[in-house]
Order: C-alpha cells, then structure tokens, then sequence
C-alpha cells in the first residue's frame, strides 16, 4: 500500500456532490461526509454507472442509475437498486480506500499494483 497525492483540495470536495477522481486506472468517487473525505470505487457494482453523477445525502450515495444506496464512510450497500437492505439483495459492497488531508490536499492509499 502506498499513498498517492490526488491533486484535489480538500476543500473543494463537497457534502453534497459527489467527484470522480481518475486514479491511473481506477475510477474513484471522493465525498465528504461527516466532516470527513472518503474515496470509495466509483463504478457501481450494479451495472457499472458513474457515482460521482450520483447523489449524496448525508452518509448516503446513491447511484443516478438504478438507485442502490451506499454508505460512504464504509462503502456497504445500504439498499439495492430494487430498494432491498442487505442482506438481501445482490448488489456487493463498494471498495473503501482510506484518505487523508496532507498540506490542504487529498491523499488516498491505494494497493501496489501486484496486489489490486
């Protein structure tokens, strides 16, 4: 595991929009929530749509596409996109990566690449 500078100030994430960010290849999703910055996968399992053209509300992101719920301070689906809470349904979890703030800045730990 290694930390990565993103390039994005802290400050600009916001509560209320989510905001993809492109990792080399992965696509993450950067929202704050409870005062915090989280980056959690940006595709949803579902059916691949982007969530940072979701909506976030409070602990909650939810997908533009076919509306499952993730929690973004964990990334465990709080609602599948027929409105099922687990553990039925059959939506998986979104991946967490943890993230800190460095000089005003986000940074993310992403794995090596031998072990993504």
């Amino acid at each position: 595991m290694s930390w990565v500078k993103t390039g994005i100030a802290a400050s600009t994430v916001s509560e209320s929009l989510p905001r993809e960010l492109l990792l080399g290849a992965r696509t993450l999703v950067l929202v704050r929530a409870g005062g915090s910055v989280h980056a959690l996968d940006g595709i949803c399992p579902h059916l691949g749509a982007l969530l940072a053209e979701g909506t976030v509300d409070g602990d909650r992101l939810v997908c533009p596409l076919h509306g499952a719920a993730f929690a973004v301070s964990s990334g465990f689906v709080l609602a599948d996109p027929f409105g099922l809470e687990p553990p039925e349904g059959g939506v998986s979890a979104l991946r967490r990566f943890a993230t800190r703030i460095e000089s005003g800045m986000v940074e993310i730990e992403v794995p090596d690449d031998r072990s993504a």
